[in-house]
């Protein structure tokens, strides 16, 4: 059986790594933001009372979900009624 042969990994200084971690942490908190964005989009096309509080992002998802199925009943409801209405 052949073994595979690594080369050594190269050490990095601290700085590097801290550089690295750095970057990284930019990314992901750059990530989050677009995420976060993107909820706060969603948010403003759902329909909810004007005093309730900030929907977390589990109940934003739920609440659109919810959304989109009653308007896809009631995009439904209205076909079938223009089709009954055609046909009378």
């Amino acid at each position: 059986m052949a073994t595979r042969s690594h080369k050594p990994r190269r050490l990095k200084c601290a700085s590097q790594v801290a550089q690295q971690r750095q970057a990284a942490n930019l990314r992901e908190r750059r990530r989050m933001q677009s995420i976060n964005e993107a909820f706060e989009g969603l948010r403003s096309h759902i329909p909810t009372l004007p005093y309730e509080k900030r929907l977390s992002k589990v109940d934003t998802l739920k609440l659109a979900i919810s959304y989109i199925t009653f308007l896809s009943e009631m995009q439904n409801i209205k076909r079938i009624s223009e089709s009954l209405t055609a046909t009378n």
